[in-house]
């Protein structure tokens, strides 16, 4: 019973991993996708002021 124990305290443990590591990689998308926003934003108001 105790090693029953010890394996799901195991796998509690490598889920809780998972799941940070996936909010990380969310969190690490989203950064990426707004700093190409930011920078095609940039873009779009220097074509408008050149014309």
């Amino acid at each position: 019973m105790k090693t029953a124990s010890k394996e799901l305290q195991k796998l509690r443990s490598m889920a809780e991993t998972s799941l940070n590591k996936t909010a990380e990689l969310q969190q690490v998308l989203a950064q990426i996708e707004a700093t190409l926003s930011r920078a095609e934003c940039q873009k779009v108001i220097e074509k408008k002021n050149n014309n």
